[in-house]
């Protein structure tokens, strides 16, 4: 059961309402951990812009996007955003069986160089909170530095939305199987 109460329409102020719009318009829906974090309008519009960014605007392929907020959504829990980042995933050309064994918390078999180096970056970096010369190295030549600095900006986005959910238990979705993890 969800930690917070979503709000009624009498406390929608306008600054409130403002950011709703906002959300509703680049998102098509005001969802996820926006509902809850209305309640803060500042809050919820630093989080709408950095996550419009990261997601929309970030040089980082839709395949590898997608894969990385899956892994971030595995790694923290999130099912929520897991349940939406590994379809996004997958229907952005990402194989199902890198999915299949995200959610059963095993290690992929990687095909693709780029999505290892993705992989191992951000493993090392949430297991470790450092990330390793070498680790380093592969993920800059695979993204360019302009790229290396999105993934950050995807890393601390998708951070912030998984711990949010997982803090204020955020239901998945009417309909939806909760994963068992």
């Amino acid at each position: 059961m969800a930690r917070y109460q979503p709000l009624s329409p009498d406390q929608m102020t306008a600054e409130r309402q403002a950011v709703y719009d906002d959300i509703e318009k680049s998102r098509g829906s005001v969802r996820g951990p926006f509902p809850l974090m209305l309640h803060n309008a500042g809050l919820a519009s630093a989080a709408q812009e950095l996550g419009g960014y990261a997601r929309f605007e970030s040089k980082i392929e839709p395949r590898l996007l997608e894969f990385a907020a899956a892994v971030l959504a595995r790694f923290w829990g999130a099912h929520v955003e897991w349940i939406a980042h590994s379809r996004l995933a997958v229907e952005a050309g990402l194989e199902s069986a890198i999915i299949e064994a995200l959610r059963d918390g095993l290690t992929p078999d990687f095909v693709q160089k780029d999505e290892k180096a993705i992989y191992d970056f951000l493993m090392m970096l949430l297991t470790t909170s450092q990330v390793d010369d070498a680790t380093y190295d592969r993920c800059l030549e695979t993204l360019g530095e302009r790229g290396l600095i999105d993934l950050m900006a995807i890393v601390t986005h998708y951070t912030v939305i998984n711990m949010t959910l997982n803090t204020f238990q955020v239901p998945v979705p009417g309909g939806v199987e909760t994963p068992s993890f």
